[in-house]
């Protein structure tokens, strides 16, 4: 039998047949599904998943409905209802039947009967069957030309509204949205021709094939070129931000360690596309940002510490949230906090530290950043001073809306490190505590077990809470690298501390200082997640050393300049008596707790001892010389080394070989040699006649957001090249980690 070219046969009228039908009759339908499913996804910070998962399940079943019958309207929507009956009863807390009114006079019975079978499904039941309502609706109304570009005009306009005031991200959105509207377009236009001109609607309904692909490819094109199509940069300033700044609200930010960087759901993250940065939104961490070097404050203290700002007790899997109806109160007289040490022991030794802070910037401050817990506020310059509220559980100085400030002084309380004394603390009993650990203790039921399972590995060794938090903290400083942008194709798990230590195996605080507290709590020691700044840098102390000056005390006074890129997340654990102690588990970092002067040396540990066994059994083994041909061993060592080198789990094996007998001073020496091949690579060379610091000086200048960066390296250079003390392993961990920072910036 002979067929056209396009595959239909001759004489067979596919333009009033079934095919035509189904296209231009139905397929329009499906259109407005996909603008309305777009149109929910601005909800999506504030419905549960059960909401999404109701309303994917019916406009799924009315797809299916509105594409199989045409005429039975009835039976369409009776389907459509029952689905949504269904799907709502099936996500929501749906009691037991307990069958109908004995008495349908009596109206206890009734409300009895509401209670449990019609009350439990709201608002699952209302979404359902709104959602299938508009859908008919908008298709009823969309069979004309001038009411459907009203439709997608005003969706679109809709769309536009919230991206430009609301701190969502909705340009895919509006592409999927432009690309149904052109969809549902040709189909109009296609039933206009039809009804208009009959015989040349039969004669390109002859070819059906010719008649759908140049629109397809088309509508396709416009599709990927908006989803994939990188963003422009602003060219003026956010309506949201000027908004938002106009009544006095705060402007979030998206970005940043310690902050939000987008969603963590896999690899839909684009790494490296926002900037570090002192966030507040914590439901999703993950993804990945760029350094960004700009001062944000500078702090005055008699100690260099971690600059705290909030506390989140609740976390999801996602990510962070805050604990509900925390106890809060306004500042007291003479600026006093009130805040304590729950159950304070008589051992507790703690050091007093005075900190004046000046903000460089304009933005609106969410909280006051300060050295543990504060005991007096003073000197407050803001346009808000008598908002300012406190929340004594979690150390939080809040305002009640976000306020512009010029300058304050805290005076904070700090715990100091009595490791002795810490060791023989003991987790209380539940009630037993000062304080309600249990909060401190939560995980959800979805946590994977494999990540309790490396808890305990890990921690095998530990005999007390704080042995077992240092074996935490050292196990994933040494095992995972500090890289501000993994590469999230490798996640799986929905979990992202899951995603992290197994299958992502690289990132940055947010990532370390998570994983922290959530193995931690499940070994039952009570832990919480803390954001706020690391020291920053003092220009005074880095200049002095540059000329041959070695300060008293690396930790003491000073003036610290704090940069967006210096926002930061650690973690914190209880112990009766002594309060909340920080740890910090991010690679090339270290916390500046101050120590008592009786204190016991700490000598460092082996790397070895915090790695966990399965850890330990993923590493390369040992380098085999047992070939006969001396020739062929040094070849395979070669190869070995190299992979050794490229392999994430060979890093740590790799530089045990490569530094072996090496003093750390030694090891910085080396470090700096590779340093200065990889700046001469980037077109940064040292000239014959300058010196090793006017070379620093000249690509500090030439990078004025890296000066600090190249400063404080040359410092440490200097001090191990001519230092009169060998440093230790902490020197050599943080020259590296500054080496590798810089080396990410370049």
């Amino acid at each position: 039998m002979n067929r056209g070219s396009s595959g239909v046969r001759p004489g067979v009228r596919w333009g009033s047949g079934f095919w035509g039908q189904l296209v231009l009759d139905r397929v329009h339908r499906l259109f407005v599904i996909v603008i309305l499913l777009q149109l929910f996804q601005c909800f999506r910070d504030y419905w549960w998943e059960e909401t999404y998962s109701v309303l994917y399940g019916v406009l799924a079943v009315t797809a299916v409905c509105e594409l199989a019958f045409t005429r039975w309207y009835g039976v369409r929507l009776a389907l459509e209802t029952a689905a949504a009956i269904v799907l709502a009863a099936a996500y929501s807390p749906f009691y037991q039947w307990i069958g109908w009114p004995d008495n349908w006079k009596q109206a206890a019975q009734w409300n009895l009967f509401y209670e449990s079978h019609i009350a439990s499904l709201h608002p699952f039941f209302e979404l359902a069957v709104g959602a299938v309502l508009t859908v008919h609706f908008l298709s009823r109304i969309g069979r004309n030309r001038s009411l459907m570009l009203t439709v997608l005009m005003t969706s679109i306009g809709v769309m536009a509204t919230v991206d430009s005031f609301f701190p969502l991200e909705l340009w895919h959105n509006i592409a999927w949205i432009v690309s149904a509207g052109l969809g549902w377009l040709v189909i109009l236009h296609l039933r206009e021709l039809r009804a208009r001109h009959p015989d040349s609607w039969e004669a390109l309904a002859e070819r059906p094939i010719d008649l759908a692909l140049p629109a397809v490819a088309v509508i396709s094109l416009l599709l990927l070129s908006g989803v994939f199509m990188p963003r422009a940069p602003a060219l003026l300033e956010d309506p949201y931000t000027i908004w938002s700044e106009a009544q006095g609200r705060e402007v979030p930010s998206l970005a940043g360690e310690g902050g939000v960087l987008g969603s963590s759901s896999g690899s839909s993250v684009k790494s490296g596309s926002a900037s570090s940065g002192y966030g507040r939104d914590d439901r999703n961490i993950g993804g990945g940002f760029d350094f960004d070097y700009s001062p944000v404050m500078t702090v005055q203290t008699n100690r260099r510490s971690y600059w705290r700002g909030e506390t989140k007790a609740v976390y999801t899997g996602k990510g962070w949230g805050d604990l509900r109806q925390p106890v809060s109160f306004p500042l007291g007289n003479g600026g006093a906090t009130n805040f304590f040490i729950p159950g304070r022991s008589e051992n507790a030794k703690t050091e007093k530290i005075t900190q004046t802070v000046t903000i460089l910037r304009k933005d609106r401050l969410p909280v006051l950043f300060a050295a543990g817990p504060a005991t007096r506020v003073g000197d407050l310059e803001s346009d808000a001073n008598g908002s300012l509220i406190l929340n004594p559980e979690e150390w939080e100085l809040k305002f009640r809306r976000p306020a512009r400030v010029q300058t304050y002084t805290v005076e904070s309380e700090v715990t100091m490190l009595d490791r002795r004394a810490l060791r023989g603390v003991a987790v209380p009993a539940q009630g037993a505590a000062s304080i309600d650990l249990s909060p401190y203790l939560q995980l959800p039921d979805s946590l994977p077990s494999r990540v309790k399972e490396l808890a305990a590995k890990v921690t095998a060794a530990g005999t007390n809470p704080f042995d077992k938090a240092e074996l935490l903290e050292g196990y994933l400083k040494k095992t995972y690298p500090y890289n501000n942008k993994p590469d999230l194709s490798k996640r799986k798990s929905a979990d992202v501390t899951d995603a992290f230590l197994f299958e992502i195996r690289e990132g940055y605080c947010d990532y370390y200082s998570t994983a922290f507290v959530v193995m931690a709590r499940s070994l039952g020691i009570p832990a919480r997640w803390v954001k706020g700044y690391a020291s920053g840098v003092d220009p005074a102390k880095t200049e002095s050393l540059r000329f041959g000056g070695v300060p008293d005390d690396p930790d003491g006074p000073g003036t610290y300049t704090v940069r967006n890129a210096d926002a930061h997340s650690w973690a914190e654990v209880y112990f009766e008596g002594y309060g909340w102690i920080p740890f910090e588990p991010t690679a090339g970092f270290s916390v500046p707790l101050p120590v008592p002067a009786d204190a016991p040396l700490e000598l460092e540990t082996d790397p070895a001892a915090s790695k966990a066994p399965e850890a330990a059994a993923d590493e390369p083994e040992s380098i085999g010389w047992g070939l006969p041909a001396a020739g062929a061993g040094v070849v395979l060592a070669a190869a070995a080394a190299f992979f050794l080198a490229r392999k994430r789990k060979g890093h740590l094996l790799w530089n045990r070989i490569r530094y072996a007998g090496a003093s750390p001073d030694q090891r910085i020496i080396r470090d700096m040699e590779r340093l200065l091949k990889f700046l001469k690579r980037r077109g940064l060379k040292r000239e014959a006649h300058e010196t090793m610091r006017e070379s620093f000086r000249r690509w500090g200048d030439k990078f004025s957001s890296l000066r600090t960066d190249f400063d404080g390296i040359l410092v440490r250079f200097e001090r191990a090249r001519y230092g009169k003390d060998d440093g230790g392993e902490t020197d050599a961990r943080e020259f590296a980690a500054a080496v590798a920072k810089l080396r990410k910036a370049l």
